[in-house]
């Protein structure tokens, strides 16, 4: 083999242990970080792993209710819910991934099982039945988002939470206004021929 032809293989050689040696450089530097140990305490990491659940319920639930509901009210309601529960949901998705808490992507069993029997109901029933719904959700996320108060050690997990809490607040108190419309509405009469 000539001179240019063992400097070819060289270079050769050269590139494709430069190009292996950089490949296992950025997979050891994803595996490292994919290992990274959370960087709040334990009850901060399961208070954003059911807030995050939370979330995640209340977006399917406003979706659902934007699709079966013909009550402009409710509609209304649940592209309120949607949205802020969204924009919550991405704050919240954004800080347990700068603290490095494994994130949830599911619904707890028996939010699901809620979800799939919203789905089985229609019109009125529907919408009383939503908005029960929502009371109940936003009475316990202000309960959980309030006791993280009380305890919370992490300066950006406690701004977090001083965030949303109003937001919380103000889901509830219209809520409960929408139930009390919805349930003090009298019920439709069957029409006779």
């Amino acid at each position: 083999m000539s001179w240019n032809g063992w400097r070819a293989v060289l270079l050769l050689i050269v590139f494709a242990s430069l190009t292996l040696n950089s490949c296992t450089r950025e997979r050891s530097v994803e595996a490292a970080g994919d290992r990274a140990q959370p960087s709040i305490a334990e009850t901060e990491q399961a208070f954003t792993q059911t807030a995050t659940q939370a979330h995640l319920a209340e977006i399917d639930m406003a979706r659902i209710a934007m699709e079966k509901s013909n009550n402009k009210d409710v509609s209304d309601y649940a592209n309120m819910i949607r949205s802020d529960h969204g924009s919550a949901l991405e704050t919240l998705t954004d800080l347990m991934i700068d603290k490095h808490v494994p994130q949830v992507r599911t619904l707890a069993p028996q939010t699901q099982q809620d979800i799939t029997r919203m789905t089985t109901l229609n019109g009125p029933e529907f919408d009383r039945e939503f908005v029960n719904m929502m009371v109940s959700d936003h009475q316990k996320a202000i309960s959980l988002f309030r006791d993280q108060q009380g305890i919370s050690q992490n300066p950006d997990i406690s701004k977090y939470v001083e965030g949303v809490l109003p937001t919380l607040e103000l889901h509830l108190e219209k809520a409960l206004r929408l139930q009390s419309r919805l349930f003090s509405s009298p019920a439709p009469r069957p029409r006779y021929k």
